[in-house]
């Protein structure tokens, strides 16, 4: 086996070889991540998906074909929706056949995503694989919870969860994969930025067509810290602002209120602002004042 059948072989990136012989598509491989997404065997696929996919879609091993999006039916029964890119692999002078490189992504988190967002309003949405690393897709809590340069992206999700709260997390998530059905949660994050969250969510696992739980998406629907008596008034006001999904540009330009004293106000530098100020920002993000700034000047 060659050095670039073996990189072929051991990604996570699902993949398949397409071959093209005197007009007829075959498949010639497929990694071991394709084949358990749809649950196939290499066999299988070798003796009837060519032939299937050549006559639905008209390939043509020739050409590149950016992010096109097909369904499949797999093993298990499960429609798949699957974002394609086509790259075409250079022919051997001694061959009389085209080859293609075909890389597959799921889109059934994406799209689970997209229902929940279309429900209500969404904070945070992402997915977190098998290996529980998180993969955060829309983050606008992310100025808020972490210190700069640092992201959620690729972490493990135990380490953004109290430690008392753990071990029941890790024992819903598998419930529901063994179930294969949503839950609806409420748990509590480690201090990230100083402050203790509780967060309300929903999370699904998603099946391959292997009949596994390799993804489980999620979305935050919203949060609120664990004790409101440590907070200064510049975390609480970063904390609405996220709750609102509002920049401080957008909240500048909404109020009236110049984008220099809106910072100060988000940064520290202003813990007691104009009265007007703070009724306007308060208006603007449809809260009563005193949630964030007790006492005012005049």
């Amino acid at each position: 086996m060659t050095l670039h059948q073996q990189i072929f072989q051991v990604l996570d990136q699902p993949m398949i070889v397409l071959k093209q012989r005197n007009g007829e598509v075959l498949i010639e491989d497929a990694n071991p991540a394709f084949l358990d997404l749809i649950g196939y065997s290499l066999s299988y696929l070798k003796a009837k998906e060519g032939r299937e996919l050549a006559e639905r879609f008209n390939i043509d091993l020739s050409k590149r074909i950016l992010k096109s999006e097909i369904r499949i039916r797999t093993k298990a029964k499960v429609q798949l929706c699957l974002r394609i890119e086509q790259l075409p692999l250079p022919q051997m002078p001694e061959e009389d056949c085209r080859r293609a490189l075909i890389i597959a992504e799921d889109l059934t988190a994406y799209n689970w995503i997209q229902q929940q967002v279309e429900r209500g309003k969404v904070l945070m949405s992402g997915m977190i694989d098998k290996h529980l690393h998180i993969r955060i897709l829309r983050d606008s809590l992310a100025p808020l919870l972490l210190e700069p340069e640092q992201t959620m992206e690729d972490e493990t999700l135990l380490q953004f969860i109290a430690e008392n709260e753990r071990e029941r997390i890790v024992g819903l998530m598998e419930e529901a994969c063994l179930r294969f059905e949503e839950k609806n949660i409420t748990l509590h994050t480690s201090k990230l930025s100083g402050i203790e969250l509780e967060l309300n969510l929903t999370f699904s696992p998603i099946r391959n067509g292997s009949g596994k739980c390799n993804i489980m998406a999620f979305v935050i629907w919203d949060f609120r810290p664990v004790s409101e008596e440590s907070i200064d008034p510049s975390m609480k006001l970063k904390i609405w602002m996220a709750k609102r999904d509002i920049s401080a540009g957008q909240l500048s330009q909404a109020t009236g209120i110049s984008l220099q004293t809106i910072s100060k106000l988000r940064n520290g530098k202003i813990n007691k602002p104009q009265r007007l100020t703070a009724e306007l920002i308060a208006s603007e993000l449809d809260i009563d004042m005193n949630e964030i700034w007790p006492e005012t000047r005049k």
